[in-house]
């Protein structure tokens, strides 16, 4: 697939606005920003200052849980000004906007890919809808506690994060990798890699995990109801594709998606939406799903992969 696109939908009336350099939709439960940072030789600073304005959004307007995070980034793998890779480099202003301005919520899920074209798109699912819970897994070592060898500052996310909410709980799984303690494992190999990916999802969302986090509930890969993959090799594609429609078996909407990841060693990441109760929100409904005629779009993730 050399495109991918995420378009969330609200059956509710859904306002719109512009605040700082951030864009943003609404319904009644969820709050949605989008904000472009433009390239330049390095980022950390404005990324810190736009997490900032994201913070502020979300906390004045009555969102004040970020659920989700997406951060599409141009030549993730490569150099900013200072030799600094630019993955890192945006680290550092993420995790001194955590450190600084110690949002409520804590560490909300997230994933950050590689986009292909130039600057930094940060796309946000917030909400005041129920209870959020940050998930972590006891095989990994949580990024915000890597050590230095990954850069001058941590990603700053969880694992997953579980939404308690009377519609229906939701569990939003980051994006998720080769990884056990904080090392990449089965380096050049691609199915080393997805095994170790799939187990590690498996420990996640598995109910000794969540009890582990106060949430009830035992989930596996069949319960998923949307599944994204980040390949980084487009000849890895169809092999990719074949392991992951053979073990995700709940009929989820499965996309294959050409994209560069955060550690240059890893081949392949995994994200994905569990419904746990009741009905998806329709902000998070499958691209083939139905909607209500006239239902108005709440936001839309730009192209993510290269060709």
């Amino acid at each position: 697939m050399i495109g991918s696109c995420d378009t969330w939908s609200s059956a509710d009336a859904v306002g719109t606005g512009a605040e700082w350099s951030l864009r943003y939709t609404h319904d009644d439960d969820f709050l949605s920003i989008s904000v472009f940072i433009p390239p330049s030789g390095r980022c950390a600073e404005a990324v810190r200052d736009v997490y900032a304005e994201i913070f502020a959004l979300t906390g004045w307007s009555g969102y004040p849980d970020i659920c989700r995070l997406w951060h599409y980034i141009g030549d993730i793998n490569g150099a900013n000004a200072d030799g600094l890779e630019t993955y890192r480099d945006f680290c550092v202003g993420r995790a001194r906007a955590f450190e600084e301005l110690r949002p409520p919520f804590g560490m909300p899920a997230a994933t950050g890919v590689g986009s292909s074209g130039e600057g930094i798109t940060v796309c946000v699912l917030a909400t005041r809808a129920g209870r959020l819970t940050a998930i972590e897994n006891p095989d990994q070592v949580p990024a915000y506690h890597y050590p230095t060898r990954y850069g001058p500052r941590p990603p700053s996310f969880a694992r997953a994060g579980y939404l308690e909410r009377a519609e229906g709980d939701v569990l939003f799984l980051s994006g998720t990798a080769s990884i056990v303690g904080h090392e990449t494992v089965h380096v050049g190999d691609l199915h080393g890699q997805l095994d170790r990916t799939l187990t590690n999802i498996r420990t996640v969302v598995g109910g000794p995990n969540l009890a582990r986090h106060g949430v009830d509930g035992h989930f596996g890969l069949a319960d998923f109801d949307r599944v994204k993959v980040y390949v980084r090799h487009a000849e890895h594609l169809p092999a990719v594709e074949a392991v992951c429609r053979a073990v995700f078996t709940g009929d989820p909407a499965v996309e294959l998606v050409r994209a560069d990841l955060c550690r240059s060693d890893l081949l392949v990441e995994v994200e994905g939406v569990i419904a746990v109760r009741g009905a998806l929100p329709r902000v998070l409904r499958r691209a083939d799903q139905p909607d209500r005629a006239g239902a108005p779009t709440l936001a839309q993730a730009p192209v993510v992969s290269a060709p």
